[in-house]
């Protein structure tokens, strides 16, 4: 990464709008002279010239760069030449993280390149103006504050009269993200798009939601998140003038080996067995509202009636069928016709009683909207006919320890989200003259190429541009891939003997190195079962998931200095530890998706039907991508050193290991104990098994 910006006067600049990106990246271009040990990087490079050619090009660019590449910079300052030309740019992340790392620290870094002192320049670079843009969850609603005004079990709690006080401070946001105080009820108090009222609100010119859509308007750099992205997509694909985000002529997906994920969520529909519940309580609430308190909890014991069935199967996850036999199909299916015909009664009902009452008018309006919105949902559940969707279910257990209780969630899901983002983004970027889409990621790649990310999304086969480049970091000397030799394969279930062998080597990896690793599972029970084994026996700090939230966990494991964190899924990908502190990270097997959870399976079986084959075409090319975020927690800088030890001997058993291997970052790598005590001990730099 660049050093400190120089304090010293800088020559007069060029052209930074047309200076070549060679120029530009050079070691006498702008970052150069704005960074004293500024060097440059080819990788960043290539991918900067990638995507400028996208953006000049009208077409779309699938990049992989490499941990340490600084491929923020490589899509920023294209980004910003082109807002330059007064062409707008979307960028879309994935976490929270790059977005504050994006708007607080990338951007003003890159807009200040282009400051030549001129009052010219600071005005074009004042009118760029970026902004970043939230779904309105994240905002206090004013009218939902008003309502909240007889609420007797908001106002009892002292935090709500704080929240109101903070409302009215000048500088206030709304956004839940700048509350300087815990309030668990925030979301009691946000509109969504069934209760906005939009231009007939009258806190409509001071919204705290419309005056962050007001102000991206006027920006030329708009930071959202994936969800925010995909959810304009799907409203403009029912109405097209019905989007959040104001027009753009690019986008660029950070963090875009995520975009199946996130698309596939937005796209499809998810109903909670508390959620008839919920909005019963919310319309009893309304003192106003004289309802007939029987029909309100007839509706509550119908939505219950409605989800028994799926907790009486007594399974985590399911299909409708696995609950629903073909001989209770038309039972069910006119119990949901009772519930929805109830909802549409309960909506008339509640319109009549606002028709002499302004006020409450707007309240119930919002309410009746929600009513109507759960009633199309149930019934598209339930008997909409779609191919290209599942129809499948999970319910968890929640609340206290001592006090549980199941709570379903049904989910219609898109088998192929390919199909849908054929007609919502890419035939809609191809008629949009000039438009441009760029997916990058550290992790997007599977073999070196882009063919699985193309199928998954329905990346159009021509008009694309490709980059793939690796780190600059020194992997060989750096980084030290261990796969222990001795270990068996691991097996199917649950075996003792096995945890007990890859607990000790677990043991003396860590004794070499001290403490100061990530031990990463594909499963809570596997690290349960480790965590279990070493039953406080280890003589370093020692961290599991789970025991605080996250983020607390990375710091007291920074802070600790030789810690050993214990984690699953969270710590896979998006923790940056630099430095002594983490100096190994341990895998306890390749990250296969488990292939009997309901989508996956659908989506395992569609490949089989179309002939291609599930493990080549699906499993490994994940797995790959996974491994491949699992090992980038290790070398963060150029200075960091350590081991990556991957407890699974298929990666040298098995003929698809080698590939596996073959597309991780260039270590140096080791199946013997004896070569991974001399690459500790610096003994040993030589590639080899």
């Amino acid at each position: 990464m660049p050093g400190k910006p120089s304090s010293s006067k800088r020559a007069a600049k060029p052209n930074l709008r047309n200076l070549p990106l060679s120029d530009f990246f050079g070691a006498t271009g702008p970052l150069a002279q704005q960074f004293p040990d500024y060097e440059m990087r080819p990788e960043q490079l290539a991918v900067a010239d990638t995507i400028e050619r996208t953006m000049q090009g009208g077409t779309i660019c699938l990049a992989e760069a490499g941990t340490g590449v600084g491929k923020s910079l490589a899509y920023l300052i294209p980004a910003v030449r082109a807002a330059l030309d007064g062409k707008r740019t979307i960028i879309s992340t994935h976490t929270i993280g790059l977005q504050s790392q994006l708007i607080e620290k990338d951007i003003p870094l890159v807009l200040s390149l282009f400051h030549d002192g001129t009052e010219e320049s600071e005005e074009k670079l004042s009118a760029i103006s970026p902004q970043v843009m939230k779904g309105r969850a994240n905002f206090l609603c004013k009218q939902e504050l008003d309502f909240a005004r007889d609420d007797l079990f908001l106002t009892a709690d002292p935090n709500f009269h704080r929240l109101k006080k903070w409302s009215w401070e000048d500088d206030c946001s709304g956004d839940v993200a700048d509350l300087p105080f815990s309030y668990p009820n925030f979301y009691e108090l946000v509109s969504t798009p069934d209760t906005c009222r939009g231009q007939e609100c009258k806190h409509y010119t001071n919204c705290f939601y419309y005056r962050m859509r007001f102000a991206a308007q006027e920006s030329m750099l708009i930071i959202v998140n994936h969800a925010l992205f995909f959810a304009d997509l799907a409203l403009r694909l029912t109405d097209p003038s019905s989007g959040v985000l104001p027009t753009y002529d690019h986008v660029v997906f950070d963090e875009a080996h995520h975009l199946e994920d996130v698309a596939t969520r937005t796209f499809g529909i998810e109903f909670g067995s508390k959620r008839i519940e919920n909005l019963m309580d919310r319309i009893k609430h309304v003192k106003e509202l004289d309802v007939d308190k029987d029909r309100l909890s007839t509706l509550e014991g119908l939505g219950a009636s409605l989800f028994a069935p799926f907790v009486a199967l007594g399974k985590q996850e399911f299909y409708f069928e696995e609950a629903i036999p073909e001989e209770h199909r038309s039972a069910v299916e006119g119990q949901t016709n009772i519930t929805c015909n109830s909802l549409s009664e309960l909506q008339k009902s509640l319109l009549d009683h606002g028709k002499d009452d302004e006020t409450l008018k707007e309240r119930i309006e919002g309410l009746t909207r929600l009513c109507g919105r759960m009633r199309e949902e149930l019934q598209q559940l339930f008997f909409q006919e779609d191919d290209n969707a599942i129809r499948w279910g999970e319910v968890a257990m929640v609340g206290r320890a001592n006090h549980q209780e199941p709570r379903v969630t049904l989910h219609l899901t898109p088998v192929s989200i390919a199909k849908i983002l054929k007609t919502a983004l890419w035939e809609r970027q191809d008629a949009k003259k000039g438009s441009s889409i760029t997916l990058v990621s550290a992790t997007l790649s599977n073999s070196g190429g882009f063919s699985y990310q193309r199928e998954r999304l329905g990346i159009p086969a021509s008009n694309v541009l490709e980059c793939v480049v690796g780190s600059p970091f020194d992997y060989k000397k750096q980084c030290l891939l261990y796969v222990p030799s001795d270990l068996p394969v691991p097996p199917k279930g649950h075996h003792e003997a096995y945890i007990g062998q890859v607990a000790s080597e677990i043991d003396r990896v860590l004794k070499l190195t001290e403490g100061r690793a990530f031990v990463l599972f594909t499963s809570r029970r596997m690290l349960n079962s480790v965590y279990e084994h070493f039953d406080g026996k280890l003589p370093y700090p020692t961290f599991k998931q789970g025991d605080l939230p996250a983020g607390k966990l990375v710091q007291e494991f920074k802070a600790s200095g030789n810690g050993v964190l214990f984690g699953t899924q969270t710590f896979w990908e998006g923790v940056d530890v630099q430095g002594d502190s983490l100096s190994c990270v341990i895998i306890d097997r390749i990250p296969f998706a488990v292939p009997d959870p309901p989508v996956t399976k659908a989506r395992t079986l569609a490949i089989e039907k179309n002939g291609g084959n599930w493990f080549r075409d699906f499993s490994i090319p994940q797995a790959q991508i996974k491994l491949k975020q699992g090992f980038g927690r290790l070398i963060r800088t150029v200075s960091d050193r350590g081991i990556v030890c991957i407890l699974d001997t298929r990666l040298i058993k098995m003929d698809y290991g080698k590939e596996f291997v073959k597309h991780l970052p260039p270590a140096t790598r080791a199946s013997k104990w004896s070569r991974v005590e001399k690459f500790w001990k610096g003994e040993d730099e030589a590639d080899g098994q």
